[in-house]
């Protein structure tokens, strides 16, 4: 396209040149004045054409730990990991664990970072961004479903209204009065329903780390709200040889000593939102003793395909938020709050309560 913008200039060029013998100084500025205008947009075109990305970037990750990649056969690295500088186009990614091997085709478009997941226990690698773009169409689906279902309910509820009002009026027997039980140390008190809803919301997961007495594994407790957490499921890995030291400390003795946790679940809120989790909790064990401890923590949340990454090194508690929730977590332990309700509670005086 600059190639034959530059000619059509050089024929302006020589077409004002010599009519400027014919027509005399005045069209000769107003023409010159006009091929000025044009060299500016050719050299705009030109730099906007030279500045576009030509190339892309894929973003690796894997439910089991030290996973290898390979790019078009070719071996690029351990998961996880980030491929800078891809070319667009169609790429063949492989995943490796062991004897376990997956594998998915991809296209990359110019400027584009693709973020793919290799599920193991799914047989395949996955596009996140596709994942949350299914997971929204489903949410979608199911908020039209349900409002068709509140519609229906509430033309059913008026007609029934309507064949009551159609019958003669009955006298109402007067209704026994109603007393209020005392419980010991006072009367019970009827909780508000924004109260219900706070306590019913403000809770989505814990889960507890703890190292097992008869080896180096970690087992894992999660709790779950049961009444607003569907579809869990979770799964654990590790690699390398630990050891433990005449103090008790546990260190890496071979290898690339890893232990990690993956929980996946869906969370309603009150207005029948759903929001898909993913969260992986990554321990890296040192070889030695350092300023920071003997491990390191890596928790990675995963919010309807949207990633983000937090690192604890010393083991201290820390809060992180994502989107509307918040993140609060130790190396031993984390839960998962609904942010917004526990600003309500704290503003209301009250107590966020333990899970």
């Amino acid at each position: 396209m600059t190639l034959i913008f530059s000619a059509y200039l050089l024929y302006f060029y020589c077409y004002v040149h010599f009519d400027n013998r014919v027509r005399g100084g005045y069209m000769f500025g107003k023409k010159a004045f006009l091929l000025t205008v044009l060299l500016l947009a050719s050299t705009t075109v030109f730099a906007a054409e030279k500045s576009a990305p030509v190339v892309g970037h894929v973003d690796i990750r894997s439910t089991l730990v030290g996973a290898r990649v390979y790019f078009d056969d070719t071996y690029v690295g351990d998961a996880d990991l980030f491929v800078e500088d891809v070319p667009p186009g169609n790429h063949m990614i492989t995943m490796r664990q062991g004897s376990q091997r997956i594998f998915g085709q991809f296209t990359l478009k110019p400027g584009e970072t693709l973020m793919l997941e290799g599920r193991f226990e799914e047989n395949r690698i996955v596009d996140l961004k596709e994942v949350a773009r299914e997971e929204a169409s489903k949410r979608a689906e199911a908020e039209r479903k349900a409002e068709a279902e509140r519609k229906a309910a509430a033309e059913a509820e008026h007609k029934k209204k309507e064949v009551a009002a159609a019958k003669p009026a009955e006298k109402k027997k007067p209704e026994p009065k109603k007393t209020v039980v005392a419980a010991a140390g006072g009367a019970k008190v009827a909780k508000s329903a924004d109260e219900e809803r706070r306590d019913l919301h403000v809770n989505l997961i814990r889960a507890d780390f703890a190292e097992s007495a008869s080896n180096f594994e970690v087992t894992v407790a999660p709790r779950i709200n049961q009444k607003t957490v569907s579809n869990f499921s979770d799964s654990k890995s590790s690699t390398g040889k630990l050891m433990r030291t005449k103090q008790g400390l546990v260190l890496c003795e071979a290898g690339s000593c890893l232990r990690d946790w993956t929980g996946r679940f869906f969370y309603i809120d009150e207005t029948g939102k759903r929001d898909a989790f993913l969260i992986r909790w990554k321990e890296t064990v040192f070889t030695g003793v350092t300023p920071q401890g003997t491990d390191k923590v890596v928790m990675d949340v995963c919010l309807n395909g949207d990633c983000k990454s937090f690192e604890n090194t010393g083991g201290s508690a820390a809060k992180n938020t994502v989107d509307r929730y918040v993140l609060s977590w130790t190396n031993k332990s984390f839960i998962i709050r609904r942010a917004d309700i526990v600003k309500e509670i704290v503003e209301a005086g009250g107590t966020v309560p333990d899970f």
